[in-house]
């Protein structure tokens, strides 16, 4: 099962930009002296589409396709009378030098955590965090992970710890079976904006009833200025992220 992950992982990273422009540009460069006109179409195109995708303005634009559940107020919050918050993770950190070479969490997860924690202390709801082991069995699980910072560092306190999961979709299986045993079926989801509508189709589909709790939205109301027209590695890794999220959703009205 881990090797069909990997695999998963590695078509995936193929296929995004960076990698996939590169294969395409390469590939451009490897054709030159036979076939100059279309090697010279593969060229333009990948180098258009990096530059594009660097394009901080591009990101407010692509990102707000994906980015359809709004922040959430407090009128939504009291009218929905949630059971329990659920904080997906979004990746570890190893090793961390600056922890003693043990795991942590990446910055995604951190700021999912930070906001879990936030609307935990805001509405005194259980908390569930849910991260299994993804690619490396030897290490501790998002869950204990972040059950640990919720704990230690934002003192909220975990009720359940969901381990066994790899992707969204499990995420929502798997959380299912343990709020089913309590009689849970209204839940307060965290995870970022982008990633929001992946995980409520994924919630909804276990038959939980989701009020979205999304967070750090790349889209919005952000003012176009010169630097909206300037490439940026910031741009283009978020750009990357919005490309991910279109191809996830895709992949899963294939997969499940």
């Amino acid at each position: 099962m881990r090797m069909n992950i990997l695999i998963i992982y590695v078509i995936k990273t193929l296929l995004l930009p960076l990698s996939g422009l590169l294969i395409i540009g390469i590939s451009g460069l490897y054709l030159l002296n036979r076939h100059r006109r279309f090697a010279m179409m593969l060229l333009s195109f990948s180098l258009l589409m990096l530059w594009l995708l660097s394009l901080p303005l591009v990101t407010k634009y692509l990102a707000a396709t994906q980015e359809i559940y709004p922040p959430l107020t407090n009128k939504a919050l009291e009218k929905f009378s949630a059971q329990a918050i659920v904080i997906l993770g979004g990746g570890l950190r190893k090793p961390a030098l600056e922890y003693g070479q043990q795991a942590t969490v990446k910055d995604n997860t951190l700021v999912r955590v930070r906001y879990g924690a936030l609307l935990a202390k805001r509405t005194h709801l259980p908390l569930l965090v849910s991260g299994g082991k993804v690619l490396n069995s030897k290490l501790p699980s998002e869950a204990e992970i972040m059950s640990d910072i919720l704990n230690n560092e934002f003192h909220q306190p975990v009720r359940w710890q969901e381990q066994r999961s790899r992707n969204t979709a499990e995420n929502a299986y798997y959380t299912q079976k343990i709020l089913h045993r309590e009689d849970i079926q209204r839940i307060l989801l965290v995870t970022h904006a982008l990633h929001m509508r992946r995980a409520v189709e994924q919630f909804e589909q276990q038959g939980l009833q989701v009020l979205a709790a999304p967070t750090e939205f790349l889209s919005g109301p952000g003012e176009v200025d010169v630097f909206s027209f300037l490439p940026s590695i910031k741009a283009l890794k978020n750009n990357s992220s919005v490309i991910h999220e279109i191809m996830g959703r895709a992949w899963y009205k294939l997969r499940y």
